[in-house]
C-alpha cells in the first residue's frame, strides 16, 4: 500500500464524498477507493477510482475523489485533468461542490508552475466563498509570486479579518513573504503572529514561529514532536533541517534529509542537503546533492537552483571543465540575465 509524504492531509476535513443516493454500477468501488484515499492509500485509491469510472459510477464524485488521489501521489497533471472532468461532468452546476473542485485544481496547477490559470480557478472559488481563508491566502501567494504585491497584501488582509485570533494565519501569510525576498513586507504579519494566542498553534506552527524569531533549539524541538505525530512534507522536513544546521549540527540534519530522500525524492529536500554540506565545505557531496535533485524532472521547479548550485560546488572543487559544459548547457537552458553566468562561463573556459 502505497503512502506518500505528500503534505495532503488538508483534504480529510473537506472531503464530502458522499455515499448517499440511488445506487449505480461502481458505486462498491468507489467506496473502497475513497476508504483508502481517507487512509491514504493512494495507489489503491486510484485503482479502485478509475474500476468505478469504468463501471459507472457519478462522473463528478468520482473524478474528483481520483484527482485527490493523483495529488496524493504528486502526479498533479493528471490531477489536473481529473478535476476538469469533474467539472465537465457538472455541467453549469455551480455549487460548494465545484468550488471545492476549483480549490483543490488550483493547488495542483500551483505545482506545475501555471500561476496564472491557478489564479483564475482561486477567482471563481472566492466568487462563491469570498471569506474562505485558504483560498485567500494561496491567491495572495500566487500573486505575490507574479509581482502583484497590491493584490495579495489585499487578500492577506481579507483572510486576516476573517479571524484575527488565528496566529496560524499570520505565520503563513509572513512565509509567503520570505519566500519572495521580502521579509521587511511581510514584518506586520510576525508580529502579529508573535502577539497572538500561541495556544491555538499546532507543533509545525509553533516551530515556524520559534524558526522567524530566531529560537532554532526551540524551533527543533516543535518540529521533532510534528514529525513524531503527522506524515512529514518536505516543507516540515527542509525547515527542521535547516534549524539543525543553525545550530551546527550537521549531522543531525543530513541524516534527516536522506532519511526522507530514501522514500520521497524531492528536489527540495536535494537542495537543502546540498546547501547543508556546502556549509559544512564537502562540496563534492553537495554537488552529487545538487546533481541528484536536478534529475528528477517531473514538477521540479527547482531545477535552476539546483544546476547553479552544482556548477558553483564543481568550481570550489576546481573542476573546471566540467563546470564549463554545464554553464554552457545552463545558458542555453536559462538565458543569461545580468550577464553573470557568462562571465562564469568565460572564467571557466579558460582555466
Amino acid at each position: 500500500m502505497k503512502k506518500r509524504n505528500s503534505g495532503l492531509l488538508f483534504i480529510l476535513p473537506v472531503m464530502m464524498l458522499v455515499f448517499s443516493g440511488c445506487a449505480r454500477d461502481g458505486d462498491a468501488a468507489y467506496k473502497e477507493g475513497v476508504n483508502a484515499l481517507t487512509v491514504q492509500e493512494y495507489d489503491v485509491a486510484v485503482e479502485k477510482l478509475q474500476e468505478a469510472v469504468t463501471a459507472g459510477s457519478d462522473r463528478e464524485r468520482t473524478m474528483r475523489a481520483l484527482g485527490l488521489a493523483y495529488m496524493g501521489e504528486e502526479r498533479y497533471s493528471e490531477a489536473v485533468t481529473a478535476f476538469k472532468e469533474a467539472l465537465k461532468a457538472a455541467g453549469t452546476s455551480t455549487g460548494e461542490l465545484e468550488c471545492d473542485i476549483n480549490y483543490y485544481m488550483a493547488v495542483s496547477l500551483s505545482k506545475l508552475g501555471e500561476y496564472d490559470e491557478a489564479v483564475s480557478r482561486l477567482d471563481s472559488v472566492i466568487a462563491l466563498r469570498p471569506a474562505d481563508r485558504q483560498a485567500l491566502v494561496q491567491r495572495g501567494q500566487l500573486e505575490l509570486y507574479l509581482g502583484d504585491k497590491e493584490n495579495a497584501k489585499a487578500d492577506f488582509d481579507k483572510a486576516v479579518a476573517v479571524k484575527k485570533s488565528d496566529a496560524g494565519i499570520y505565520i503563513d501569510i509572513y512565509d509567503a513573504y520570505v519566500k519572495r525576498g521580502m521579509e521587511s513586507e511581510g514584518a506586520e504579519y510576525l508580529s502579529a503572529a508573535k502577539n497572538a494566542d500561541s495556544g491555538k498553534l499546532n507543533d509545525f506552527d509553533k516551530g515556524r514561529l520559534c524558526f522567524y524569531t530566531g529560537d532554532y533549539e526551540g524551533a527543533c524541538n516543535y518540529l521533532e514532536y510534528a514529525r513524531s505525530t503527522q506524515q512529514a512534507g518536505p516543507e516540515l522536513i527542509g525547515l527542521l533541517g535547516r534549524c539543525y544546521c543553525l545550530q551546527e549540527k550537521y549531522e543531525n540534519a543530513t541524516a534527516i534529509y536522506l532519511g526522507y530522500l530514501e522514500e520521497n525524492p524531492d528536489p527540495t529536500i536535494y537542495n537543502e542537503l546540498g546547501l547543508c554540506y556546502v556549509t559544512e565545505g564537502d562540496y563534492a557531496s553537495a554537488a552529487e546533492a545538487f546533481h541528484n535533485g536536478s534529475e528528477i524532472k517531473e514538477k521540479n521547479t527547482y531545477m535552476q537552483i539546483l544546476k547553479h548550485n552544482e556548477i558553483v560546488c564543481l568550481e570550489y572543487m576546481r573542476e573546471y571543465e566540467q563546470a564549463a559544459v554545464l554553464a554552457a548547457e545552463y545558458i542555453d537552458t536559462y538565458g543569461d540575465e545580468g550577464g553573470l553566468m557568462s562571465k562564469e562561463y568565460d572564467f571557466l573556459y579558460t582555466r
